[in-house]
């Protein structure tokens, strides 16, 4: 079982600093109940499971992933078209 810890709690939402290509998780967050800066392993008597937080990021994640592979997909489709299409042209010429 996780420990009572900020990090694991619903209420905690965690701080991120954007490097050039990827974000890097910092030790500390925001907590929501306290309305206040919390680092991210201390213990809290408010403390609530994250787990179904976590499932719901999971799945919105999922579907946006497979957004983003839909719109790759149709644009790829689009520029295969438009070759074609140039291709075409260079054969009547």
């Amino acid at each position: 079982m996780k420990k009572e810890i900020c990090k694991y709690c619903t209420h905690y939402t965690a701080y991120y600093k954007i490097h050039c290509t990827s974000y890097q998780r910092l030790t500390n967050g925001f907590c929501s109940k306290h309305q206040k800066p919390q680092i991210q392993s201390e213990t809290c008597q408010n403390y609530k499971n994250n787990e179904q937080k976590q499932k719901r990021k999971e799945e919105q994640l999922l579907y946006t992933l497979e957004q983003a592979l839909n719109w790759i997909i149709q644009i790829a489709q689009m520029l295969k078209e438009k070759q074609g299409d140039q291709d075409i042209d260079n054969i009547k010429q």
